[in-house]
C-alpha cells in the first residue's frame, strides 16, 4: 500500500478602487444602527457593549457626543468617546447595577462641529431590566459524619439535618440521592419552597462499610430558581483499623541524593496521620577470598526494637543459594502479629522454577543468576490482618560451577533485635582452591561482627535511623512523604510507618525505601507497546525504567547514521546495555528510562540485563525469555485503550487514524503496529529495515477483532523502521458487532498480546 498526501491552497483576491472628481454634496451625519436595546437580569453579568458606526458626508467631520435619558439622567448609559472624527466605531455600554426592574430609555446625540447648521444624529437606547429569579440555599452547605467501627448502629451521632430555604417567588424542588446506599434523607422527592425553612433529616448507616472516607451528594433541583441546582455534600469517615502500607513509590533512590518525595500507598490514611522512619537496614558487604580469587555479596540484616510487636519477617537477605537443576527448599518464617501466617510473592521475579509454597520457597531452579524480589506476609489478626513486606536476594549458580562462590548459610539468616544476642551463624563458601578461606565484612549492623572464619555474631545496639518525616495526605490510600538527604547517605533499606492517632487508628506495618549504591538501578523492564513486565523476546523493543540509568537530558539515536548505537550518547557519560552479555542497540536514553532492541541472538529461559552508565554497571536484572512477547502500540502509549491503528481507504489510498469519530468499516483494511513478534527472516537488529528483501516474522501471526479471527493480509517490518517493529495489514471481519471499543488481540506462535487494546468499527 502507499500513502497519499493532499495539499489544499487557498487564494484570496483583493481589489482596490478610487474615486476622484466627485461633486460636492450636502453635509450629513448618520448613525447605524440608530437604535439599540440591552436586556439585563438582576444579578447577572453586565451586558456586552454594542457598536454603532458614525458616518459623515463629506468624510472626516469632527463630532461630539452627549447622553441624556430617564432615571438618574441616564447615568447608567455610557459611550466610548466624547468626541471623534467620522467614520468612527462608537461603542454603547450600559451599567444597570442597582436599577430596579423596568424599562429605561436613553439617547445618545452625535453633533458635527462644523457647518453653519451642524448636522446631528441620534441613537435611541433601551435598557430592559428584569428581576432576579428566586434563589435556593442550604444551611449548613455540607454535612460530615464520623463512625468508629464497633460502636452501635443506629446512633444519635449518625443523624443530622440541614435547613433548605428559598428567596423570591414560590418554587417546586426535587431532592434526590444517588450512588450512596448508606445515605438516607427525609423528606425526599418533590417539595414546595415558599421562603419558609424546610428541615431535611439526613441519616447514615455504615453497616458493612470498610474503614475509609466516603463521599455522597444530596441534589436539590429547582428549575425556576436562579441557581437551579444545589448540592449538599455529605462525608462519612469510617475510622477504626490501623493504617496499612502496601507500597512505596519509587521503591528506591540513589545513595547521596538530595531530599526525595516518595508516595506511600496503603489504606486507612487520614488528615491527622503521621509518618516516621522506624529503622534503617544498612547494606553490608561480605567478602571471602581463597588467596587467589575474591567474591563479595550484599547482606541486608534488619534490626528491630526489642519491643517490636508488628508482624514482620524473621529472616534476612540473602537467602541460601541454589543450583540449576537441583531441588531447592528454604523455609520462610515470621514473628509478631497473630499466627498463622500466609506468605506470597509481592513484586519482582523469582528464579524460574521456584515458587512460594506454603511457608517455604521451593522448586527446582532452571536458570542461573542473581534474583531480587519482595515477599509479603499477612497474619491472622481480625478484623484486619497485619501485613509486612521485605526485599530478598537469591543467587542460583550453574550446575557445574567450580569458581569461588558464597553459599551464605545452610538456613536463612535471622533478623536482629536490639540488645538481643545474634547467632552465631556460620557462613559457607565453595569452589576456588578449596581454602583456607578468609572472611571479612563492612557495613554490618552496629554490634555485629564477622570472624575471619566466617562466623557472624554479636549483639545489635540500634535499629538504625528513626524519627518523624514530613508528610502530606493525598487521599485515604496515599501520602506524600519527604525523605531528607541524611537518610539517603548510605546504601540500605529505610523503613517507614504511618501512625493515625485515636479514635481508632494505630501504627502501620513497615514500608521499605531502598537506598541504592551509586550505580544505575533497574526498577522495571517492559514491552514498549504493551508495558507488560517479566518477559522479553528476541527482537522485542523494550523500555527499561530505573534510577540513574542515563543522562538528565533525553538523547535519541541518529537514524541517518547507521548502525543503531550500543552506546548513547556518543560522548561520555553514556549508557550501554547488555542482555546475557550481548550489547543491545539503544534507541534513546535518559536518567529514568531507556529504549532498546533485544538482540535476535538471545536464548535460554532467562536473561541477565545490565545497564552501565558513566562506566558504572547496575546489578543484573533478571527477565524471563520467551519465543514471542507481542504487544500492540496504543494512542496513549499506555498499553491499553485505543490502539495506534490506521484505517486504509482503498479508493483514495489514504490512511487515517482509527478512533471513535473515525471508525473502520467492516470488511475494510486496517494497519496495526506491534512489537515482540520474535525471530524474523532477518537476524540484523542494529540497522534500519531495508527495502529488500522483506523482513517477516518466523512465527505464525493471528489477529482477533471483536473475538473473531481477522484475515492477515501481510505482516512485515516497515521499510526504514527499527528492527522489532511489525506492521500488520488486516481485514476487519464483516460479522463482528460494531462499536467504539472493539477489542483487538494479536498472537505470534500462540502467545497473545494483553487484553485492553481496542479499535472503533462501524
Amino acid at each position: 500500500m502507499k500513502e497519499a498526501t493532499r495539499t489544499w491552497i487557498f487564494i484570496a483576491a483583493l481589489s482596490v478602487g478610487s474615486t476622484a472628481g466627485m461633486a460636492q454634496t450636502a453635509q450629513t451625519l448618520t448613525a447605524n444602527p440608530s437604535a439599540v436595546t440591552f436586556s439585563y437580569q438582576s444579578g447577572a453579568a453586565i451586558p456586552a457593549a454594542q457598536t454603532v458606526q458614525i458616518q459623515s458626508v463629506p468624510v472626516g467631520q469632527n463630532f461630539t457626543t452627549a447622553v441624556s435619558g430617564s432615571s438618574f439622567n441616564a447615568a447608567w448609559l455610557l459611550v466610548s468617546a466624547s468626541s471623534g472624527k467620522a467614520p468612527f466605531s462608537l461603542k454603547i455600554q450600559v451599567n444597570p447595577t442597582g436599577l430596579a426592574a423596568g424599562s429605561y430609555a436613553g439617547l445618545v446625540t452625535v453633533t458635527s462641529t462644523s457647518g453653519t447648521t451642524p448636522p446631528t444624529a441620534t441613537i435611541a437606547v433601551t435598557l430592559l431590566v428584569s428581576a432576579a429569579p428566586p434563589l435556593i440555599s442550604s444551611s449548613p452547605a455540607s454535612l460530615n459524619f464520623t463512625y468508629v467501627t464497633g460502636t452501635p448502629i443506629p446512633a444519635p451521632s449518625l443523624t443530622n439535618a440541614f435547613i433548605l430555604s428559598s428567596s423570591g417567588a414560590p418554587l417546586s424542588a426535587t431532592i434526590t440521592v444517588t450512588g450512596a446506599p448508606w445515605l438516607k434523607i427525609a423528606p425526599t422527592g418533590n417539595i414546595s419552597l415558599i421562603g419558609l425553612f424546610n428541615t431535611i433529616a439526613v441519616t447514615v448507616d455504615p453497616t458493612g462499610l470498610a474503614p475509609k472516607v466516603y463521599n455522597a451528594a444530596i441534589k436539590i433541583s429547582a428549575p425556576a430558581s436562579s441557581n437551579k441546582n444545589l448540592t449538599v455534600n455529605v462525608s462519612l469517615t469510617v475510622n477504626s483499623a490501623p493504617p496499612t502500607i502496601t507500597g512505596v513509590w519509587p521503591g528506591g533512590v540513589i545513595q547521596g541524593s538530595p531530599a526525595n518525595v516518595v508516595t506511600v500507598t496503603g489504606s486507612n490514611f487520614f488528615a491527622n496521620s503521621t509518618v516516621a522512619a522506624t529503622g534503617f537496614t544498612g547494606e553490608a558487604t561480605v567478602t571471602v577470598t581463597d588467596g587467589i580469587s575474591t567474591v563479595s555479596m550484599p547482606y541486608l540484616i534488619p534490626v528491630y526494637p526489642a519491643t517490636a510487636s508488628q508482624v514482620r519477617f524473621a529472616i534476612a537477605s540473602p537467602l541460601p543459594t541454589g543450583t540449576v537443576s537441583t531441588g531447592y527448599t528454604q523455609p520462610l518464617s515470621a514473628t509478631g502479629g497473630t499466627s498463622p501466617y500466609l506468605f506470597s510473592l509481592h513484586s519482582g521475579a523469582l528464579p524460574p522454577g521456584l515458587a512460594v509454597s506454603g511457608a517455604a520457597l521451593a522448586g527446582t531452579p532452571s536458570a542461573a543468576g542473581t534474583y531480587t524480589f519482595t515477599l509479603r506476609i499477612s497474619d491472622s489478626a481480625s478484623p484486619a490482618p497485619g501485613i509486612a513486606y521485605q526485599e530478598f536476594q537469591l543467587t542460583v549458580y550453574p550446575a557445574a560451577a567450580s569458581a569461588l562462590r558464597l553459599l551464605n548459610s545452610a538456613v536463612p539468616l535471622p533478623v536482629g533485635g536490639v540488645s538481643n544476642a545474634y547467632g552465631p551463624v556460620t557462613l559457607s563458601v565453595a569452589g576456588g582452591t578449596g581454602g583456607p578461606y578468609n572472611w571479612s565484612a563492612t557495613g554490618l549492623p552496629v554490634g555485629l561482627t564477622l570472624s575471619t572464619t566466617g562466623v557472624l555474631s554479636g549483639t545489635p545496639t540500634t535499629e538504625g535511623a528513626i524519627g518523624p518525616l514530613a508528610a502530606t495526605l493525598v487521599s485515604d490510600t496515599a501520602m506524600f512523604v519527604t525523605v531528607p538527604a541524611p537518610y539517603e547517605a548510605t546504601p540500605g533499606t529505610l523503613r517507614l510507618a504511618v501512625t493515625t492517632p485515636a479514635p481508632g487508628g494505630g501504627t502501620s506495618n513497615d514500608g521499605e525505601l531502598r537506598v541504592y549504591g551509586p550505580g544505575p538501578q533497574i526498577t522495571a523492564v517492559v514491552n514498549s507497546a504493551s508495558y507488560r513486565q517479566g518477559t522479553i523476546a528476541p527482537g522485542d523493543i523494550i523500555n527499561i525504567f530505573g534510577l540513574g540509568v542515563g543522562p538528565a537530558t533525553l538523547t535519541l539515536f541518529d537514524p541517518s547514521s547507521p548502525p543503531i548505537p550500543t552506546s548513547l550518547p556518543a560522548a561520555a557519560p553514556s549508557t550501554s546495555v547488555t542482555i546475557n552479555g550481548t550489547a543491545a542497540p539503544l534507541l534513546y536514553t535518559s536518567a529514568a528510562q531507556l529504549g532498546l532492541i533485544v538482540p535476535y541472538t538471545i536464548s535460554g529461559a532467562s536473561a541477565q540485563i545490565i545497564v552501565t552508565y558513566n562506566g558504572v554497571p547496575s546489578v543484573p536484572f533478571t527477565s524471563a525469555v520467551a519465543a514471542s512477547d507481542p504487544g500492540i502500540y496504543t494512542i496513549a502509549s499506555s498499553g491499553i485503550g485505543q490502539g495506534a491503528i490506521l484505517n486504509y481507504n482503498a479508493a483514495t489510498q489514504d490512511y487515517t487514524i482509527n478512533s471513535a469519530s473515525n471508525p473502520a468499516a467492516k470488511g475494510s483494511t486496517i494497519v496495526i503496529y506491534v512489537t515482540g513478534a520474535g525471530q524474523t527472516t532477518s537476524s540484523v537488529y542494529d540497522l534500519l529495515v531495508p527495502a529488500s528483501p522483506a523482513v517477516t516474522p518466523v512465527l505464525s501471526p493471528l489477529v482477533q477483532i471483536g473475538g473473531q479471527t481477522a484475515a492477515v493480509i501481510a505482516a512485515q517490518a516497515p521499510i526504514g523502521s527499527v528492527p522489532g517493529l511489525i506492521q500488520m495489514n488486516v481485514t476487519v471481519p464483516t460479522t463482528i458487532t460494531a462499536g467504539p471499543v472493539v477489542p483487538v488481540i494479536v498472537s505470534f506462535g500462540g502467545v497473545a498480546s494483553p487484553t485492553g487494546v481496542t479499535m472503533a468499527v462501524r
